[in-house]
């Protein structure tokens, strides 16, 4: 029997596993701590808190996607049970009758202390332990990780384009880099 080279070889990292069994924590936790009563999912939460952080900025569902690396038909599939909820609002806009901008509902506002304290608790569980250089090195590896995986041509072009109040040093890094080499 062919044994693909690499595959089960003694001490090979597999960082892709240890990332999704971290990401199915974290949806757990935030399906824990889901306010009661609010008809939320704790998959809406952190886009709760997105929508809540951009309140000043005009908001599509292709922010939606970019910022959580989701696909079209997820991000209207998310949006728009949200919209049933009475979570958010989807309003058309003068300027382009093919996108609808998406803003919180006074029911979702009245919630965003309370997720916006339990997402800090949340960032703060997750670092206990990590000096703060630890911390930065890690959301530069988690960077360059998406980066590699964008570059396949496999996954889209999700996150290429980090908003200023979330990008990190290694994005910026990064985009400089590329800029140089179209040069």
């Amino acid at each position: 029997m062919d044994r693909v080279q690499g595959v089960n070889s003694p001490g090979m990292l597999r960082p892709s596993l240890e990332i999704k069994a971290l990401h199915n924590l974290i949806g757990r936790y935030w399906n824990g701590i889901v306010p009661p009563d609010s008809m939320m999912s704790g998959a809406n939460m952190p886009i709760v808190q997105y929508l809540h952080e951009h309140r000043d900025s005009d908001v599509f569902q292709y922010d939606i996607e970019r910022a959580f690396s989701i696909t079209r038909s997820t991000a209207s599939r998310v949006l728009g049970l949200m919209e049933k909820k009475g979570l958010i609002t989807r309003s058309a806009v003068d300027w382009d009758a093919r996108v609808r901008k998406i803003e919180l509902t006074p029911t979702a506002s009245d919630l965003v202390v309370e997720i916006m304290r339990a997402a800090h608790q949340l960032e703060t569980t997750l670092f206990t332990g990590f000096t703060p250089d630890e911390q930065e090195r890690f959301m530069d590896d988690l960077a360059r990780m998406r980066a590699n995986l964008v570059e396949t041509g496999l996954v889209g072009s999700e996150r290429t384009a980090v908003e200023p109040a979330t990008r990190t040093r290694q994005d910026a890094t990064h985009q400089q880099q590329k800029g140089d080499e179209a040069a």
